[in-house]
């Protein structure tokens, strides 16, 4: 009987015309458009005034230097800085220029007030050799601050995922002052990433092995204290531009240059010659230019949705070290713009009014702003 009657539903299907019921088609998701915030900074350096303003007890505190800056690390999902020194505990004693070995807690403190990756390829990165060179990766990284640039074995490019954008970080400088031959007859002649092309091709590989979405590059190039970018540096950003680095963040001239936008087809990369100094104890007084007191920030973000990952905003802002006595010595960085409108409270803004107005007023006559991708400005993007 069970038998007669699935013959006769099976008929009875046919003389209808019904199918069976098909499963309904799964609707391919889209890909939901993603962010990440940088901001880099300049050169960090530590002449011995600076080291002696930072004193506390039998220790040393750096954290004031970023008081004004730090609401623009907060804001940023990584927070970037060119570390111009070498660290030590202290044991033999600190040295500045030319040699510098510079207080231990400075790691502390980068990681203290917000910074992320911390940039060690410089000229000054091996003044006290291979010791120095561990000494200071190992510090930052105890301290908990990704490094680039450097190693404890060998300098190797690093990976970041942040916010499902995969990023890669490259760091070289154009030489140690020198020791480069010291450092390549050493037993690790790769601790500190001298640039070449070759260095560039091998990073670069192994990078897009990793699948990263894009690429930023510290470079401490040029010459010191021009006013404009050099041919060697026009040459090694079209480079990297070329390998497919979206962003470059310049340091070593000490003084803030001119931005860039290299365009390949639909691709572009996004270059700050010279963010200058970050903090220093050079001044107009002895040093006949007005610029080794001023640097910029630069503000960036990218975007990755279905098309790719690009940069949507580049922003410089100048930045200003106002150094004067209080309760003691201060070296604070200023944001000339925000301090001068309010933005940023500065009980001291009246008083170094003309020189942050100077600064932005030199600022704007330096960047292109047809190069700028403001910062929050969709227009743009």
């Amino acid at each position: 009987m069970k038998t007669i009657r699935l013959f006769l539903l099976a008929a009875l299907l046919i003389l209808t015309g019904c199918k069976a019921a098909e499963p309904p088609q799964q609707k391919e998701k889209k890909m939901q458009p993603t962010e990440v915030s940088l901001v880099a900074f300049g050169d960090y350096m530590m002449h011995r005034p600076q080291i002696n303003a930072a004193r506390r007890g039998d220790g040393f505190d750096f954290t004031e230097d970023f008081r004004y800056v730090k609401p623009f690390i907060d804001d940023a999902d990584i927070a970037m800085i060119n570390l111009e020194t070498t660290l030590t505990d202290g044991a033999k004693g600190y040295t500045t220029f030319p040699m510098f070995a510079t207080p231990i807690e400075i790691a502390r403190d980068l990681k203290a007030v917000g910074f992320d990756v911390v940039s060690t390829a410089n000229n000054h990165a091996y003044d006290t050799f291979g010791p120095g060179v561990e000494n200071t990766y190992r510090a930052l990284a105890e301290a908990g601050t990704d490094v680039v640039g450097t190693g404890e074995e060998e300098a190797k490019p690093l990976i970041k995922t942040v916010n499902a954008i995969k990023i890669g970080f490259l760091s070289y400088t154009y030489g140690l002052n020198g020791n480069d031959g010291v450092m390549k007859n050493s037993d690790k002649p790769h601790a500190v990433a001298i640039y070449s092309e070759e260095k560039v091709d091998e990073d670069m590989a192994a990078l897009k092995a990793q699948g990263v979405d894009a690429v930023v590059c510290f470079m401490h190039w040029g010459e010191e204290y021009t006013k404009a970018p050099t041919a060697t540096q026009k040459k090694q950003a079209a480079y990297l531009a070329e390998k497919g680095v979206d962003i470059i963040f310049g340091s070593h001239p000490h003084v803030p240059l001119a931005i860039d936008n290299i365009a390949r087809g639909d691709t572009h990369t996004f270059v700050a010659y010279s963010m200058g100094n970050f903090v220093s104890n050079q001044r107009r007084e002895y040093m006949n230019t007005s610029r080794v007191e001023t640097g910029q920030m630069v503000r960036a973000r990218l975007r990755k949705d279905e098309t790719g990952t690009k940069v949507v905003a580049f922003q410089p802002d100048a930045l200003y070290v106002d150094k004067h006595w209080g309760e003691h010595l201060y070296f604070h960085v200023l944001p000339a713009e925000a301090v001068l409108s309010g933005e940023i409270p500065c009980p001291r803004r009246e008083k170094v009014r003309g020189r942050l107005e100077e600064t932005v007023k030199a600022h704007r006559e330096r960047i292109n702003p047809d190069l700028i991708l403001s910062v929050g400005n969709d227009k743009n993007d």
